[in-house]
């Protein structure tokens, strides 16, 4: 059985860690998000459902770190899984396993690389985005593509909803991976295009604040891109008065 290391968290990486154990490949560590505190969220926690699957589990500890790069070049792992990570992943970690390092990306790489990709295509009005499962090299979202899957954007989502549906789809997508992988199928890739590529560093749409300069669509696609839990609520200020937008259930 070949060896991999699993780095990550958000519940995409619930799913893919939970799917990795059901075809019979449990990582030899794992490694969760900083901010994981065990506790379930809007998403589930991996370093919750690490221990519930008796797994081996490297906590509060950065990627970089000197003892972490050492123990994972004393593994020396076929594949390391990156998938819901918030760490970079350091050059010296990426040189290690054999196939290489995997991410999923909320995005159709090379557009919408870097942070909140979801959340740009609805404030930039698309109609469609979609998953990309590729290769990290050492540059930002970058690597060749294994795969790809497109989905809609309807004028009704909102971050959430997209997110959700990059959760689900992205998952599937894992599942299919782990087919071609784990039957000694070849793994195609194809390069990306860079004369396509468009990067969104860190940093919300409007960096989090209504522009009344903008039109109505860009207003209402703004606020559909900000309703997610992890962002904070829509919000406008008139006079000394604070108005908060949010979502009826």
């Amino acid at each position: 059985m070949e060896k991999c290391i699993f780095v990550g968290g958000k519940q995409i990486g619930a799913n893919c860690l939970r799917l990795l154990v059901e075809h019979g490949v449990r990582p030899e560590i794992v490694i969760p998000n900083l901010d994981d505190t065990g506790e379930d969220t809007w998403y589930e926690s991996l370093m919750k459902i690490a221990t519930t699957l008796d797994l081996p589990l490297i906590r509060d500890t950065k990627v970089r770190d000197e003892t972490i790069v050492k123990k994972i070049q004393d593994i020396q792992p076929d594949i390391i899984f990156c998938i819901g990570g918030m760490q970079i992943i350091p050059p010296e970690v990426l040189a290690v396993p054999r196939l290489g390092t995997l991410n999923i990306h909320p995005a159709l790489l090379p557009k919408y690389r870097g942070r909140f990709s979801t959340a740009h295509a609805i404030f930039n009005g698309e109609t469609h985005t979609g998953v990309t499962i590729h290769w990290m090299d050492a540059g930002i979202d970058s690597g060749p593509i294994i795969k790809q899957e497109q989905f809609e954007i309807t004028s009704d989502d909102t971050g959430r909803s997209v997110y959700d549906k990059f959760t689900a789809t992205g998952t599937k997508l894992f599942a299919d991976f782990l087919e071609t992988w784990l039957t000694g199928k070849e793994i195609v890739v194809v390069p990306q295009d860079e004369s396509q590529a468009t990067y969104y560093p860190k940093g919300l749409p409007g960096d989090g604040e209504i522009d009344w300069s903008w039109n109505g669509e860009q207003i209402r696609n703004w606020i559909r891109a900000m309703t997610f839990a992890p962002f904070p609520p829509p919000s406008f200020n008139l006079g000394d008065k604070k108005f908060i937008i949010y979502e009826k259930k």
